[in-house]
């Protein structure tokens, strides 16, 4: 048992500081889009809307049919 404790002590800063944020690739920056909106009970209904207009805000995108 000690020496499952030594080994988990020497190998967490191994595993902890191997990446740091420069490391880390930029964000991908992907195409916009936008989608007319279905939904007869939204505010937007009828509308086109994209991801782009809830920027800073938690939003869900869910696809229930392609063509």
């Amino acid at each position: 048992m000690k020496t499952l404790s030594l080994f988990t002590v020497m190998l967490v800063p191994l595993v902890s500081g191997g990446c740091t944020e420069s490391d880390a690739p930029p964000p991908e920056v992907l195409p916009d889009f936008h989608l007319v909106d279905q939904n007869p009970n939204s505010s937007t209904f009828d509308q086109e809307i994209s991801p782009r207009d809830h920027l800073e805000k938690v939003s869900g995108w869910y696809f229930i049919h392609a063509t």
